[in-house]
């Protein structure tokens, strides 16, 4: 699978650097945000999912491209804000959008009206507008690929009905959560956070390949409810990793700091979980390590043994792994493929990753 995925990553990037609606955006250094994190690589898995779904449903992933590359530039514009609103520096081991335009504003004019570091918000929140904009103009590019006007119609009001509103849903649910005590938020409300956040993307990716592969825009199709379930699944599941990698992972492989949850005092399902298992006086240290501005390397390995001790690492992992099981079970009315194949290796690959 990490050799298709290589194959989709460089198509995708090769289509995106090509595609004219950057050219004349302004001022330059708003062009060149725009463009930073669909060029810095990534994984590229909302892309191969949008392919491989097609593929799986016996369509050309040809005429899937410009859909796949929506989705992937649609994933962009959640970061940027995302990063804003977590107020992280780092992302995929280089500064996040806000910061890098902070610092290009920093020497501004003695006595400017607003900061750098408003500038630099200020600029990165329009950077994301662009990038949304941007996903709606390659999707409607798909009928230049072949795709019926009809699917590109629905598949487009699907990114707007579904996916954004959702997604943004999401968003604002996990932006509230922090303001409350984190002892009232329960495991199913970090849950539904979840699936909103992140699993409302990858069912959108995959409906979109099947229906491209279709060519109709039948959302109530076996397969295509199918691979939503699949993907939803996989959404969680990812999701739980992703927070899983936030504590215990390797910050040089993870490529952001570790700790950004503990500083937001974010309601992970890990935090919540431990929180919840947690004795005086552990749970009250566990609850001092929250919101911090700075977090040394002792302060990390206390959070880890706090929540090793409670169980909650463990009970995360092994939810973990019932999502994935959910994931695979929805793809057993698809036909077998090469592209089946590769959404499978898809579920192992979301419970073993380190970034």
């Amino acid at each position: 699978m990490l050799e298709e995925l290589t194959r989709v990553a460089e198509r995708i990037g090769r289509l995106i650097v090509e595609d004219d609606f950057p050219e004349t955006i302004r001022p330059e250094e708003l062009r060149r945000a725009v463009l930073d994190y669909p060029s810095r690589g990534g994984k590229r898995l909302r892309p191969a999912l949008v392919m491989w779904s097609c593929g799986a449903c016996g369509g050309a992933i040809e005429k899937s491209l410009y859909a796949a590359a929506a989705i992937e530039v649609l994933h962009t514009w959640t970061l940027v804000h995302d990063d804003i609103i977590d107020d992280d520096s780092m992302r995929r081991g280089q500064p996040t959008t806000h910061c890098r335009f902070a610092s290009l504003y920093s020497e501004a004019a003695e006595g400017a009206s607003v900061s750098p570091f408003i500038a630099g918000r200020n600029m990165a929140i329009l950077c994301g507008d662009l990038q949304q904009a941007w996903a709606n103009a390659l999707l409607l590019k798909s009928h230049e690929a072949g795709v019926p006007s009809e699917v590109v119609l629905a598949l487009s009001r699907r990114m707007q009905e579904f996916a954004n509103r959702d997604l943004i849903t999401g968003e604002a649910i996990d932006t509230l959560m922090p303001l409350r005590d984190i002892a009232t938020v329960t495991t199913e409300e970090a849950l539904e956070m979840y699936t909103l956040k992140t699993g409302v993307l990858l069912r959108f990716a995959v409906e979109c390949g099947a229906l491209i592969a279709y060519g109709d825009n039948n959302f109530s199709r076996r397969e295509v409810c199918a691979l939503g379930e699949f993907a939803t699944a996989a959404g969680v599941a990812f999701q739980l990793r992703d927070d899983y990698l936030g504590i215990f992972g390797e910050e040089k492989s993870f490529g952001k700091a570790l700790g950004s949850d503990l500083r937001s005092a974010k309601p992970t399902v890990l935090l919540v979980t431990a929180l919840s298992r947690l004795q005086s006086p552990d749970r009250e240290e566990l609850l001092g390590l929250l919101r911090r501005a700075v977090y040394r390397d002792d302060d990390i390995a206390k959070a880890q043994g706090l929540i090793r001790k409670s169980g909650a690492e463990e009970a995360a992992l092994q939810l973990e792994q019932e999502m994935c099981a959910k994931s695979r079970a929805a793809l057993s009315v698809l036909p077998e493929s090469q592209y089946r194949g590769y959404l499978f290796d898809f579920i192992d690959y979301l419970i073993s990753r380190k970034k």
